[in-house]
């Protein structure tokens, strides 16, 4: 379920254009998440990223199992961030207004993250923490 969340909300930011990531297949969840985040930069959806980056955040780490596997899953997010908002800037397929549409009606948006660091998605699935939060 959480896997078709995330097809979804990549599939209608990146169609009908998939030239920055030529398909969601073969991508992990940071690197769709880290796309979805880098367009949205390059296109200044600075304030409504910070919501969409919390929310990513917390559903990337509540999957792992330790701080270094977490560390990893920010390091390909970021990675693929940068590289999304690099390409978007060099070679735009889609105009950042349609890019910001699509961005500002994902329903990751419709997500909470509580203070314990669990976040429950929009189809009210509940991901919990499975190990301490970093300070």
């Amino acid at each position: 379920m959480k896997r078709v969340f995330l097809f979804l909300f990549l599939g209608m930011l990146f169609t009908p254009n998939l030239t920055y990531a030529q398909s969601t297949k073969g991508m992990t969840e940071a690197e769709q998440l880290g796309a979805t985040a880098g367009l949205a930069l390059a296109c200044g959806a600075e304030q409504r990223l910070d919501d969409f980056e919390l929310i990513a955040s917390r559903i990337l780490a509540n999957k792992t199992k330790t701080l270094a596997e977490e560390k990893e899953q920010d390091r390909i997010y970021m990675e693929t961030k940068l590289q999304t908002m690099r390409r978007h800037k060099r070679d735009p397929q889609m105009t950042c207004k349609e890019i910001l549409d699509r961005f500002n009606k994902l329903r990751i948006f419709d997500s909470v993250v509580y203070s314990d660091g669990s976040v429950k998605l929009f189809d009210g699935t509940l991901l919990k923490p499975k190990h301490a939060l970093k300070k």
